[in-house]
């Protein structure tokens, strides 16, 4: 198994078990990123078949499940809020980031990098209001942003990755 961690803090924020799809259904910004879909599961309340005290009844089963995203609670994803300005500050510096590592461990990669990853801001920012931000979890903002959006009537959001912020692990 691929496991992607963010480039810069070392955070977990993906892997490959997610089918990954273009982002925004853009097959030309697959060039610099991927997106998955997410699902909601139940977490809490687990039943291990351990015989339990009849006292325990009392308090109701639902009062003990939460409802999580698969991929935020897997991977420890912390949601960050971000205005339009902060996110705009952030993003240039990112890039610049990035840019540089490009330049110095994958050339070839920098004007494909600049190409896309352009339309891909314009993007974000054209529809900034549909977007949730998250940070891997040692909640670093020097790293990258994981990027969520809900897609039409999809009850669970999809995640979206930029790939150059990324490394491969194999597990």
């Amino acid at each position: 198994m691929l496991v992607y961690k963010d480039l810069i803090t070392g955070d977990e924020l993906c892997s490959d078990a997610y089918p990954q799809l273009p982002p925004f259904g853009q097959q030309d910004l697959a060039e610099v990123g991927f997106e998955v879909k997410s699902s909601k599961r139940a977490k809490g309340n687990e039943d291990y078949g351990i015989s339990h005290n009849q006292e325990d009844e009392i308090f109701d089963a639902d009062d003990q499940v939460e409802i999580v995203i698969d991929i935020v609670d897997s991977f420890r994803l912390q949601e960050t809020p971000l205005t339009k300005k902060e996110y705009e500050s952030y993003i240039k510096k990112y890039m610049k980031k990035i840019t540089s590592m490009l330049t110095e461990s994958k050339p070839d990669r920098v004007d494909t990098f600049k190409k896309h990853v352009t339309t891909f801001v314009k993007h974000i920012l054209s529809n900034f209001d549909e977007f949730n931000f998250y940070i891997g979890e040692s909640m670093e903002l020097e790293g990258g942003l994981v990027y969520s959006y809900y897609h039409g009537e999809e009850l669970s959001p999809r995640f979206v990755y930029l790939i150059d912020g990324l490394k491969e692990d194999r597990y």
